[in-house]
This record gives structure tokens, sequence and C-alpha cells, in this order.
């Protein structure tokens, strides 16, 4: 309503909607046009949309949502002569009775004698199909049948069959129907049904072959799959609807809510009962299965212009199978195709992209033939052979259709919607004209809009349709000369038609309802619709009968005049294409287009509606989803224009589209009369009304029986009726309430008297009462209290008396008992005392012993081992070697003696002459076993590296297991820990406690298991020559045993000096006990002291010894050499040169032996001081318990007094406490960036260590034990939070690697101290052996490699390709690209890509990362290796998988690639990393792509260059070979197998693409640091005040 008055020139007006929101209105500035009028409110809802007093869309378009929405009415009429129907909403108009489906059926049942016409329409899923369904089963219901067959059910069992073979799923209705139909229902003179006739139109074919997104092909398809597990349908060979490529195009194989095993059954059942018997139904199966396989025939291209079908096609033989046909026939025809001349006639083969369109063509003629059988055999059972009476004709056709495509199908279906249009605007009109005649009042002419000249376009002569048969006639006719013709015909010429700016193969046609631009491609061959006859020839000598029944008399059938003797027009037939012209009408007949026969039709199907009596039901589809109840009104009013609702309403608007009947009008506006007004005839009375309150008598009209109004009248009586109304509801409503006020005052008044007369009595009474009960209230308390202060009393008095007498009577025990305590602990303690001493006694007395006996068994060991090195000496082996030399210098002298005896002695001599033949032979044999015997020692050693690498393989992967479990088991944990906190069930907590334990288990085993690996490997790497059993093995295990026997003797000797030191705190006697201990620590320091003169004396003389045997071996080899020259007599020598090499290698044992005495010596010397220092600190709090008298009494002895060293021992102190602070700061918080740039590399390991050396001098296991695990946790801990983070994983395995070398350079082993120092030394560890936690050590730093493989991995991936490959690092090499195939690279790198530059910038980020951290060169070089063998394997594994890298260009391309690989290697002094030969595979491939490969010589070369590619690789390389230009050739087949011969015996492994995942086994080699740990500072940044430095 209008919240303010409209003046002329406002340019905004104020309105109030009906939900309460207030709105501005702009008016448009030039047309300054109102906003339409609403209907008053009497017309809201209204049944009949040409009511309405205003007439224009908004009005229709709201009337029509508060039906649908408020009221949940879905039909509406519009008029007396167009129903509407909506589907989910449905509109009709008629009479009135209130709208619907069943009241224009029954109407049409009581009409005149003339013959009736329903035409539905509407869009795809606006409810059609159902609407038509209602209409016959309403027909079928209520008429009955005239005979006993049953004729209304077959009427509709016909809707199941056309649904099944003519509906489909599409995007906007799961059940389209996808052709048009007109059924007429016979009727007797009674009105029964006596049979019925259907005609159909325009079947979409296309949908058999293709199907769109989200849409599926003709239902029985799919109802076929569905039943396919049946008995009697396993002959068809049927399977899922996604395996046949005719039903899976849509991706959308069933419907929600639709079983099609069901409607199967349901579709069977309807044939029966329409008199199709179980053979016919078999045999429609067959073929719809038949077209099935037919869509699943593949074609293989032989070239541009042929194809083939492979033998015994599997497809291809089922439907031949099913059709019985020949398959050679069927698969030469489906390939090839027949031309005809004046002369002759040739078989020519088509493209695999020709076959493809003649193998559909084929399967949607074959459907077309099978749906026409089925209409004619549906309408033979509906025939009825008794005369018909008259009809009512059901038609249910497609709407107006306007999609982004709009092709032929859509052409036809708009064309059929003109001509409808134009009969329904035709019909629309007369009613009106005969509406105003019956009533007899002054009709003009309605200005309408008549659609003839877009008709005209479309079919007359010249038109769309006509040139469209005139180019299918031309020998040459195309789209594009067919769009020529139309623009030159009919654009600048005829308003309604229209050419679209950006394209030239397109036209645009002004519709009644919209334009639409339809596309001309496809137009000429949807027209012609044409087959290969050959193909029909085929199928027309099939051996099965009802295939052959389908193209009988197919001239009969094709002729568009003639009809089928059920009086069907046939419109979806195939023109065949023959081989050459027919003569005769025939011919004529069969070149019939698809345009021409489908305009034929209409004409004949408007001839049929124009002699019945039309009634029209609209369809209106209220949304696209599907909602009910839902009203889009955008696409209702789009719906409402295409069907010509709005038009309809338009010319009723136009005359008078108010009528009231005389009665209807009187009794609604009496109120607007007087009663002297009023008169007997109604009719004056109307009139008398009208002419005083509408002056303009234009604005109505009197007819016989009813009042005509034009627009705009009928909201007008009612406002000034509601104007009465209000003006007489006011009068009434002020009489009526000031009555009703007085009433209520009155009665009101009366009420409150009452109400205070017994409120105030009420009140008294209570008052009396309340007086009362006080007064007794005051004697009952009085009572009471005495009562209970008297009992309280007694039981206080009872209480104390009691309690009195108890504690009496416990003091008195307890004083007692407190006087046998002390006398029984007397007794005790005299005892114990007595024991006590006695005890101490026989302890001081046994450890005197004990220590008496250490001494003397050490004493015997020193004497024993001396006695053993005098065994063992250089002089023992010279007293030894005297009698040999006696021996060697007897033989001499014989041999002489031999030379110079006469000849006579011949016999004698001959002997002599063959005992030195046999001991020349001997030492020769002993050569060559030396020879022999160290090749076989570098074979065996060689093969052990690789057992080695192997097992150590397969150790860091159980080590990469391991951690991966380790780390589920900590998640585990942290779940386990949630899952307490947060107080979860029990049965939860114990799951997880179990899954634990499991998890501990398992870890358990795999320790177990590393520990035996670890076993296996020292078994495994220990050489050859110290196998149990050799001379050095039992040498080296002599020194062993006793330098354990002699640290086991220090380790007695420490626990004694404890033990004395605890007993001496509480004896009595403890200052004798420290002189004794000290005496005998400076006894044992002084035999140390000689005992390590006397080992350096023997040293010296040992290492003179050597140096002479050394040069004595030097000078006996030379002689051994030229004694092997000399003739047999001077050979003799040789043993003695032997004797002498064996003596030399014994005296190199011995030095052996010195060395590890010397380090004994050195370990032992570390121990005593410790000791001392500790006996010393014995001393100090000794000397503090004794008195200064005692001290003046002793005499003064001479004290050593150590100087405190100034200088730092290279350890950090730290509290217990402090360790969680220590790991956060140093490890979890620590940011590698700032460590690399600003610190020494590896200082936290540094750091670490001099923690660890600190609890070492300590002597706490338990701090050492803690620190390492806790360092090791938070290494883990970092790696798993920042692991993806090359810096971060970089410098860890840096720091763990100097970690585990510096546990190595200070463990005090001799074999890691060589390159110390003697501070270094110094630095050692003293009291605890770390070999175990330097195995876990060992192990992260293995876990850690492998994480930052898999980083460097992750970087490099992306770049791999497309740097070593695909990007062109030589421009112009390339050339051009072989033909098909696609150039994926350009000279210049697009942005975003990679190139060869981007690869070595990362390598070099990596590299200085990695030296900037501080890593051991060794781990560098291991890390390049494993990158060049990731870029190597990924970049040969594309290089195999794409045939456009296989090129002569590419290889040189790759070469050049690796070459600057390998330059890098050198710039970084890498080339002895083993980098280079991981490229060796991609090296090879490239000289592959680039030698000649023609000849056997050729052949030969490449299998002895290509050695590191394996048979597979070689092959594969050489058939993905592409020549890019024309120096180039392919390599011949011959040459490939050439290869293959060659390479047959090559024992290489058949898989073709290299692991890119393999990890090299890694190695820590130690790399001891030259940094003295006393020079180290903590910075500052680091946060670690709480350390101190030591």
């Amino acid at each position: 309503e209008l919240l303010k008055d409209y003046k002329q020139g406002d340019k905004v007006i104020q309105l109030r909607l009906e939900e309460g929101k207030e709105l501005e209105y702009c008016l448009d500035p030039k047309t300054k046009e109102l906003p339409p009028l609403r209907n008053p409110d009497i017309l809201v809802g209204e049944n009949d949309l040409t009511a309405l007093s205003y007439l224009h869309e908004p009005a229709v378009l709201h009337n029509l949502k508060v039906r649908f929405i408020d009221s949940k009415l879905i039909y509406t009429y519009c008029g007396n002569h167009s129903p509407l129907l909506h589907h989910h909403g449905i509109f009709y108009i008629m009479g009135n009775v209130d709208a619907h489906i069943l009241v224009i059926n029954m109407f049409l049942c009581f009409r005149d004698e003339r013959n009736q016409s329903i035409i539905v329409s509407g869009e795809s899923g606006a409810g059609k199909t159902v609407s038509a369904k209602y209409a016959m089963r309403y027909f079928a219901t209520v008429s009955g049948s005239a005979s006993e067959a049953n004729v209304e059910e077959k009427v509709l069992a016909s809707n199941p069959i056309m649904e099944s073979i003519g509906n489909a799923k599409t995007t906007r209705n799961d059940n389209s129907s996808r052709f048009g139909k007109y059924i007429e229902i016979g009727f007797d003179k009674r009105y029964r049904i006596i049979g019925a006739n259907m005609r159909t139109y325009l079947l979409e074919k296309s949908r058999v072959v293709f199907q769109a997104e989200e849409e599926r092909n003709y239902h029985i398809f799919y109802q076929l799959c569905a039943s396919a597990a049946l008995p009697e349908f396993k002959t068809l060979r049927l399977g899922n609807a996604n395996y046949f490529h005719y039903t899976k195009q849509g991706g959308s194989p069933v419907i929600d809510g639709i079983d099609d095993a069901k409607e199967m059954v349901h579709t069977r059942q309807a044939c029966s009962l329409l008199g199709i018997n179980d053979s016919h139904q078999m045999g429609i199966f067959r073929i719809l299965a038949g077209i099935l396989h037919l869509g699943n025939v593949g074609f293989t291209s032989r070239d541009a212009d042929s194809c083939t079908i492979p033998h015994k096609h599997e497809p291809l033989t089922i439907f031949c199978d099913l059709m019985g046909v020949e398959y050679q026939e069927m698969s030469h025809w489906l390939c090839h195709r027949k031309l005809a001349t004046a002369s002759e006639t040739y078989i020519k083969p088509i493209s695999k992209l020709q076959a493809i369109n003649a193998r559909d063509a084929l399967a949607k003629h074959i459907y077309a033939k099978l749906f026409n059988w089925i209409v004619d055999h549906v309408n033979k059972a509906l025939h009825s052979t008794v005369k018909q009476h008259s009809f009512i004709g059901v038609l249910d056709i497609y709407g107006f259709e306007t999609f982004e495509i709009n092709s032929f199908e859509q052409f036809c279906i708009n064309y059929a919607n003109e001509k409808l249009q134009q009969q329904f605007n035709m019909h629309v009109f007369k009613l009106e004209q005969e509406e105003y005649m019956k009533e007899q009042i002054p009709w003009t002419l309605i200005d309408f809009y008549d659609n003839q000249p877009c008709i005209n376009l479309i079919e007359a002569k010249l038109g769309i349709l006509d040139l469209l048969d005139e180019e299918c006639k031309m020998p040459k006719g195309s789209d594009d000369s067919w769009a020529q013709k139309l623009y030159n015909t009919h654009l600048k010429k005829c308003a309604l038609f229209e050419k679209p700016r950006m394209s030239n193969k397109a036209f645009i046609i002004q519709h009644f309802a919209d334009k639409v631009e339809y596309q001309c491609e496809g137009f000429l061959e949807k027209n012609k619709d044409t087959v290969y006859e050959e193909q029909i020839k085929v199928l027309k000598s099939s051996k099965f009968k009802m295939l052959s029944e389908l193209f009988q008399d197919e001239e009969k059938a094709l002729s568009p005049t003639s009809a089928t003797p059920s009086g069907r027009t046939l419109l979806s037939r195939t023109a065949v294409k023959p081989a050459k012209a027919r003569p005769g009408q025939a011919s004529k007949e069969h070149k019939k287009t698809v345009g021409h026969q489908f305009r034929n039709s209409l004409h004949l199907l408007m001839e049929t509606l124009n002699a019945t009596t039309p009634h029209y039901v609209r369809c209106i589809k209220p949304n696209d989803f599907k909602f009910p109840f839902t009203f889009d009104e955008k696409r209702a009013v789009q719906q409402l224009r295409a069907c010509g609702v709005l038009e309809t309403i338009r010319i009723s608007a136009a005359g008078f589209p108010s009528r009231w009947t005389y009665q209807e009008f009187f009794s609604r506006y009496r109120v607007l009369m007087k009663q002297k007004d009023v008169l007997s005839d109604r009719k004056q009375t109307c009139k008398n009304l009208l002419e005083k309150l509408i002056l303009d008598k234009d604005k109505y009209q009197f007819g016989k029986t009813k009042i005509f109004f034009r627009a705009g009248q009928v909201a007008y009586l009612e406002k000034i009726r509601a104007d009465k109304l209000r003006v007489a509801c006011i009068r009434i409503q002020k009489t009526i309430r000031g009555w009703l006020m007085r009433k209520k005052y009155l009665r009101m008044r009366k009420a409150a008297i009452t109400i205070q007369r017994y409120v105030r009595g009420y009140q008294a009474r209570c008052y009396a009462k309340f007086l009362r009960r006080t007064r007794a209230a005051i004697l009952i308390q009085k009572f009471q209290r005495m009562y209970v202060v008297r009992k309280r009393y007694h039981l206080m008095r009872a209480a104390t008396i009691v309690l009195q007498s108890l504690l009496r009577g416990y003091i008195a025990r307890n004083k007692y008992q407190r006087m046998l305590r002390e006398h029984k602990a007397i007794i005790i303690q005299k005892h114990v005392r007595g024991w006590l001493a006695r005890v101490r006694y026989r302890r001081s007395l046994k450890a005197i012993v004990y220590l008496q006996c250490c001494y003397r068994r050490m004493m015997a060991k020193r004497e024993l081992k001396k006695l053993k090195i005098e065994a063992r000496s250089v002089e023992r082996y010279k007293k030894l070697n005297i009698g040999m030399e006696n021996k060697i210098m007897q033989l001499q002298r014989k041999v002489d003696e031999q030379v110079n005896a006469p000849r006579v002695n011949g016999q004698k001599s001959l002997i002599i002459l063959g005992s030195q033949d046999a001991s020349c032979s001997h030492f020769g044999i002993i050569y060559l076993v030396t020879e022999t015997m160290e090749k076989k020692l570098v074979e065996e050693t060689k093969q052990l590296e690789l057992d080695l690498n192997d097992e150590r393989l397969r150790y860091q992967n159980l080590l990469n297991e391991f951690s991966r479990l380790e780390e589920r088991y900590e998640d585990l944990k942290d779940e386990v820990n949630l899952m307490v906190v947060s107080g979860l069930k029990d049965s939860k907590i114990m799951c997880c406690l179990w899954t634990r334990q499991e998890l501990e288990s398992e870890n358990k085993k795999l320790k177990n298991e590393l520990n035996e690996l670890q076993k296996a490997l020292l078994e495994k790497s220990s050489p050859e020559v110290t196998a149990p059993g050799a001379p050095a093995y039992r040498v080296l295990l002599d020194q062993l045993t006793s330098v354990s026997e002699e640290l086991d003797v220090r380790k007695e000797e420490v626990l004694i000096l404890r033990s004395q030191r605890l007993v001496s705190v509480w004896d009595i006697n403890a200052k004798c006990l420290a002189q004794i201990l000290l005496g005998f620590c400076r006894l044992l320091e002084s035999q140390l002291q000689s005992q390590k003169k006397s080992h350096d004396n023997e040293l010296e003389a040992l290492r003179g010894e050597m140096q002479s045997l050394k040069e004595e071996n030097n000078r006996q080899q030379q002689l051994l050499a030229q004694n092997l020259q000399l003739p047999p007599e001077a050979r003799i020598e040789a043993s003695l040169q032997h004797e002498i090499t064996r003596l030399t290698n014994e005296n190199l044992d011995l030095m052996e032996q010195l060395e590890k005495q010397d380090k004994t010596v050195r370990k032992l010397k570390k121990q005593l001081k410790v000791f001392a220092k500790k006996i010393g600190e014995l001393e100090v709090g000794q000397m503090e318990n004794i008195s200064p008298g005692q001290i003046i009494d002793e005499p003064i002895r001479p004290v050593n007094i150590p100087r405190k060293e100034k200088d730092f021992q290279g350890m950090l102190e730290y509290k217990k406490d402090d360790e969680p602070k220590l790991v956060k700061n140093l490890i979890l918080d620590l940011k590698p960036r700032g460590v690399a740039v600003n610190l020494i590399p590896g200082l936290p390991a540094y750091i670490l260590f001099m923690c660890v050396r600190h609890a070492d001098y300590l002597n706490d296991d338990q701090k050492v034990r803690s620190l390492l695990t806790s360092t090791i946790n938070g290494i883990k801990k970092v790696l798993k939070k920042r692991g993806d983070d090359f810096e971060t994983v970089s410098f860890w395995l840096s720091n763990t690697c100097r970690f585990l070398h510096c546990l190595k350079q200070y463990s005090g082993e001799e074999g890691f101290m060589k390159h110390n120092t003697p501070r270094q030394n110094e630095h050692c560890l003293t009291n605890f052996d770390l070999a175990e936690y330097r195995q876990v050590l060992s192990d992260l730093a293995i876990q850690i490699y492998q994480q930052l493989v898999r980083v460097l991995e992750n970087i490099l991936q992306p770049m791999i390709v497309s740097g070593m490959l695909e990007h062109e690092t030589i421009q112009g090499v390339s050339g051009v690209k072989p033909p098909g195939l696609r150039k994926r690279t350009s000279s210049i790198a697009d942005e975003g890509t990679y190139t060869l530059d981007s690869i070595i910038r990362q390598l070099n980020t990596f590299h200085s990362v990695m030296c900037q951290h501080g890593m051991d060169p060794e781990l560098i070089k291991q890390v390049v290796k494993q990158t060049f063998y990731i870029t190597g394997a990924v970049t040969l594994n594309n290089l195999l998988l794409r045939k456009d890298m296989c090129s002569w260009s590419k290889g040189m391309q790759i070469r050049y690639n690796v070459s600057q690989l390998e330059e890098w290697l050198r710039d970084k002094n890498l080339m002895n990393s083993g980098a280079k030969e991981t490229l060796e595979p991609l090296i090879q491939a490239a000289q592959l792509l680039q030698v000649k490969k023609k000849t056997d010589e050729d052949a030969e070369a490449i299998c002895s260059m290509c050695n590191a590619l394996t048979t597979a690789q070689i092959v594969k390389v050489l058939n993905l070979y592409t020549p890019v230009n024309e120096f180039e050739e392919r390599v011949s087949i011959s040459f490939i197998r050439t290869i293959q011969m060659r390479l047959r015996d090559r024992k290489d492994s058949p898989q073709l693409l290299m692991d890119a995942k393999h990890i090299f086994p890694v190695t820590f080699p130690f790399n001891p640091s030259s940094l003295a740990l006393e020079t180290i500072q903590i910075p500052a940044s680091l946060g670690l005040a709480f350390i101190s430095r030591v």
C-alpha cells in the first residue's frame, strides 16, 4: 500500500509490502512509469487468471505463487479455453469447479458430438507424460470397454512399453520422453473405449550412441543389464551397464529410487498383455543386446584413410552371433564403403573416424526400426474392428527448447511449437469472439501476435527447410555453404532472421517465445540421416527372422504419405544411402529427408487438431531441483512466456476480462444500494447502480446473462464497497464498545464491595487466633527449658568422674612401661657394643691380609710377564737359529766338495744335482703358491667388502624400520597419556597399555637383532690375518689377557682403597692406617716409575733391533731376487733369505706387543693419579679430625703440595636439575642458521662432550647415562618437529657425527689416539667405556642421514626432469620436433620452470650449508653421491617413458648437462666421491642416442659400451628413438633383434626402471678434531649461563 500520496513529478514512491517491509520505489526518469497495480484481496488466489482485475505479468505470477505456496493448490484456470497444468503444481481453467487434471477429462467425456483433443506441452520434467497418463487412466476407469477384451488395460499397458523404449534420464528429468506421441482413444456411441491408435514424432536417435554428463540412454538398455543374470538372458552375454560404451558415457547408470530389474518385469508383463509373445520379446531383447555389443566394437588405424577391426574381435563376434550374420562380411563393410559411378563400382576403405560414425549410424538405424516395429505391434493390439463413433486424442509433445548449443533437434521442436502456438492463438481468439457474440455485446477486433511470418521463414519456398533439403542434394554440400545460402537469402530481408556477430556458422530466429541461436554444424548429416546400404544388405541377409522383418518393404514404409495399417505416420525412419540410384518412385521416396518428413507429419497433425475441439494443458516446472512446493519466479515467467499463457491473458485483457452474472453482482454490491434502489428486476437494478458508480460507459457492457468489465473496474468497485463497509463498521464498533464498557464498570463495582466485606472479617478472626497462640507458647517454653538445663548438668557430672578415673590409671601404666624399657635398653646396648668391636677388628684383619695377598700376586704376575717377554725376545730366536746356521754351513761345504770331486763319481754327483733341482723346483712352487694366495686374498677381500656393504645396508634398513616403530611407540605413548588425563574408560587404557607392552617387546626383539648384526659385522669385517688360530691373533690374545689381568688387579686395589678409606673414618686407629696406605701408594708409584724406565729401555733396544732387522730384510730380499736369476748351484742361499724374512715378521709382532704394553702403562698411570688425588683428599679430612697436640707430637714429613692449575681442563660443570634446561637451550630451541654463521662448527657437540667429561670425572654413571639419553631424545624431537628443513637436518647430522668422533677420540683407545696432541690425550675419559652409546649415536646418525636424503629428494624431484631433460641448455640443437609430438619446452625457459642452472644453484646451496655446519668431508662426498644417483635415476626413468625425448639432439643435451655436473664436481674437489659413477647409466643412454645404429659393428660397439644399462633399457631406448630431421632414420626391427641376440647371455635385472628410492649404505670414518677443549668459549647467546668451565 502507499504510505504517501503520489504527486506529479515525484521520483520516489513510498510503499509497504505485504510482509510489512517498507520500500522506496524509484521511478524511471525517462518513462516515468508507475509500478503495476495490485489486485484486491478478493481476487488474490483466484481460481481463474482471467478473472483478475489487473492482468499483467506480476499479477499473474503473484496469483500463481499464492495458490501454489500458500494454498497448496497445483491447478489454475486460464479462461474458458486454455487449461494450464503445472507438475508438482498443475494449472487449469474451466468453469466454476476448482481446477484439476481430472476435471477436464470429465468435461471432455460429456461434450458435444465432436471429437476432442488434449494438447499437453511444457519443458522437460514439467509433467507432460504423467499428465497424459492420468488422462488415459481416467478414460480407462470411467468409460470401461465395450467387450470382454479389456481394451482399457491394454491402453494403460502401452505406457510402460513406450516409456522403456522412448524415455531416458536427463539432467532435468529422470523419466524424460525423447519423442512426441499422439494417442487416439476410440469410443462407441455409449462412450465406451473400443480401441486406440498411437502416432510418434521425431524420436531422439542420437541418444542411442551418445549421452551427456549425468544422463542415461533409453531405460530398456539398463533394464536388460540389470536382468542379465536371468537364465533366459544368458545367451545375450550381457554384463554391467558400465561395461558397454553406449550406456556408460553419462556416468550415471542408476536412478535413485528406481529398480531397473523390477521395471523390466513390468515391461515384459505389458508386452504380454499387448499380445507380444515370448519369442518376439526375446527377439527384441536380442536385437537390443546386439546394439550394445556393436557399440563396443573398436577400430585400429592402419593409416590416415583406412582402418581395420582386430581378428576375432569379441564384441563384433557376439554382435554377429546375435544378429545371425557373417562375421567377415560385417567386419569388411564396417571398414569399407561402395562408391558407384556411371560405369563402375569401387570399394573404398574409410578412416577410423568415418568407421565409428558408420557404426553409430547403423546402431541408430536398427534401434529406429525396432522402435517402429514395437509401435506397429502396439497399434495392432489396440486396433478394434468395431466402428468408431468418436475419439479423444491426447498429444504429449515437447515444449519450446533453448540451450547453450542448439542443433537440428531443437530446430524441429521449436518449429512444431510455432505451429501449435499459431493454432492455440487462433483457437483462443475464436472462443473469445464466440463468448462476446453469445452475450450480444459490441465486438471490436483484438490485436494479437500472429507467428505466421516465422512459420513462413521455416517452411515456405526458399525457407530454411527448403534450402536445407536443396543443400542435402548437392554432391559437395556442407554446413558452411548452407549457412552462406541462408545469409544470402534471408539476412536483412526477414526481420525474424539474424546472424550472430562472432560466428559464420550459426543463425538466430525470433520465435514467439524468445530468440534462439542455432549452430549449423551437423544439420546436413542429421537431415540426411544416412547409413551405408551394404551394411543394411548384410542385416537383410540375416538368419534371424525378426531382424530381416524389420528391413522388409522398406520403400513402402518410407513413404511419408502412406500410413501403416494402424494409421501411424513414420517420422523416426532413417534414409539408407544406396550404392547407386534406383529408378522409379521408390528411389525418390527413399531420399526423403528428416525435415521433409517432419513437415508433412506436422501438417497431418494440424489437420487432426483442427478437426477436433482442442483443450490445452500447459505444464510449468516450479523449480529445477525437483523440490516439492518450491517456487522459482524467474523460471516460471520464462515458461509462461514460452507456452503463450501471457499472450492468452493479454488477449483476454484487451476485451472485457472480468465477467459477473447479474445475481453475483447484486449479492456482492448490495451494500452500495439503498432500499429504494432495489427492484424486483435484478438486471435493471445492476444497471442503475453501475450508471451511478461508473460514469464512463465504455468501461462495462451488459450482456444477456453477464456484466462485462474492462481491466481495473472490479478493483474500483471493490474499493467503493470496502470504504462503505469501513464506515459502517466504525459506527457499529463505537456503539457496541460504549455499551460493553458501561456494563463492565457496574459489574466490577459490585464485585469490589463484596470482596472488601469478606476480607475485613477474615482479618479480624485471624488476629484473635494469633493472640491466643502466643500466650500458650510462652508457658510451654518455660517448662521445656528448665527440663533441658537440669538434664545437661547431670550428664556433665557423671562424665567428669569417669574421665578422671581413666586418666589417672593411664598415667600410672605409662610410668611403669617407661621404667621397664630403660632397664632392657641398657642390657641390649652392652651386648651390641661388644659385638661391633669384635666385627670391626675381624674386618680390619681380613682387609690387611687380603691386601698383602693382592700385592704378592701382582709381583708374581709381573715376574711371570717378564719371563714370557724374555721367552719371546729376539735373543731367544737367535739362540734357536744357531743350529740352523750351522746346518746351512755344513750343506754349503758339502756342495763345494761335490763340485770339486772327480767326474768318476758321476752317480753320486747326479744324485746330488737331483736333490738341488728338487730344492729349486720347491722354491718355484712356493713362489707360485704365494702369488696364488695373494690373488685369492685380494678376491676374498673384495668379496668381504661387498658382503659388508650388503650387511651394512640391511642393518641400516632395519635401523630405519626400528626408528619408525619407535616413533609409533612414542605416538601411542602420548595417546595413552592423553586418555589417562581426560579420564577415559579403563578398558581403553588397558588396551593402549597392552599395545605399549607389545611395542616394547617388539623393540626388544629389534634391539637383539641389531646386536646380532653388529656382532656379525665385526666378525665379517675382521681381516683374514687376524682369524682365530693365526700367530698374530694368538699374540694379541695373550697381550689382551695380560692387560685385562692387570686391569682387574688395579680395580681390586681401588676397591680395597675405597673400603679402607670408609673404614678409616670410623676406625679409632685411622691415623696409622692412613700412613700405611700412603706408604703403599708411594711404593706402587716407585714401582711404576722403575717399570716405566725398564720398559723405555727395552723399547729403545727393541726399536734398534727392529731397524737393523729391517735393513737386513731389505738386503736379503735383494739377494733373493738376484739368486733367482743365478744357476741352480747358487740357489741354496734362497732358503736362508726365506728364514730371515720369517724372523723379521716375528719381530714386527713383538713390536706391536710393546706398543700395547705402552698403552696399558699410560692407562694405569692415569688411574694412579686419580687414586693419589682421592687419597690426598682423605688425608686432609683426617688431619682435620686430629687435635693440635697430636700434630705437634708427630714428626714433620715433607709433603708435595700440588700447585693449582690456572688453565681450564676442558670440562663443563652443571647441576643435575639443570639438565632439561641444557637440552632445551642447546638442542630444542637452537636455530641452525645463527650457529652456522656466528659460531664454530660443531659447538653443541663439543659442549655436550665437555659435560660428559665432567660427569666421567665425577664417576657419576647416572649423570652420564641421563645426559646421553636426554641428548639423543632431544635430537629425535627436533628432527621430528622440523624434519623437512634441510638446514636443521644437516646441522644435527654434523653435530651428531662430531659428538661420535669426540667419544672415539677421547675414549682412550689406541686406534683413536694416534692423531691427538699430548694435551688432548690427557682429556681422555677415565672411568666409563661408552662403546655402547657410540653404537647408539652411530644408529642415530644413520637415521638422520636417511632423513637428509629424503629432504634432498623432495627438493630436487620437481627440478630434475625439467632441468635435465625438458630445458634446452644448448639453444637451437633440438631443431624441428618430430611429427605428431607436442613441443613441451621452448628455447627460453618459461617463468616457473626449472633449468640446469636451478639444479646447480640448489647443489651449491646444499654444499655450502653442509660446509658451514662443519660436516665431515667423507660424509659430504656420500651425500653428493646419493644426490647424483637420484638425479641420474629420475632422469633415466623419464627418458625411458617419453618418446619425445629419445632423439640425437636430446642425447647431446643430456651429455652437455652431465658435463656441467662433472664440472661442478671438479670445482668442489668431489671427483673421487663416486658421484660420477652413479651417472654412468645416464651417460651411456645419451651415447646410445648419438651412436650409429645400422650395422653389426654398431651393435657390437653398443653392447660393449652400454655395460651399465640392462638389456631391457637398451631395447627400450632403441624402440623409442625418434628422428627429428631427414638426416636420421628410425632404428630397424632387425637391428634391435641383433642387439637382443648379443645380449641374451648377459645376466642382469629384467627391471626397466631404476630404483630412485635406493639409498647407499653410509659409513662414518673417524675424523679427529684438532681443536683443544680448554680453548672453547660458550657464547652468551646460547643462554647457558648456568654452566661453568672447569
